[in-house]
């Protein structure tokens, strides 16, 4: 009796069907490339995202020169000056 149930479980992977076996064998795969379609969505960017960032360092770079200006005003009207020159009209 021992035989034949130690028999029955050594033939049913045999006993599978070959498109039950290879999903089995395959799922490792699939995800591993699941996981490397992920890292690069991560690592490019769209259109849209470069654009927003290089409107970010346009933005800061116009913040800098702004600054500068003012801290080399050495008065009003040259603050005032720098202000509307620097102004987001």
């Amino acid at each position: 009796m021992r035989a034949f149930s130690l028999l029955s479980a050594a033939l049913v992977p045999l006993l599978l069907s070959g498109c039950v076996a290879s999903k089995i064998i395959s799922a490792p795969f699939k995800a591993a490339g699941t996981v490397v379609e992920s890292a690069v969505d991560a690592a490019t960017q769209t259109q849209s995202e470069k654009e927003e960032d290089l409107g970010r360092r346009v933005l800061e770079e116009r913040k800098a020169q702004r600054e500068a200006c003012l801290d080399r005003a050495d008065n009003k009207q040259e603050r005032d000056a720098c202000k509307e020159q620097y102004s987001d009209d």
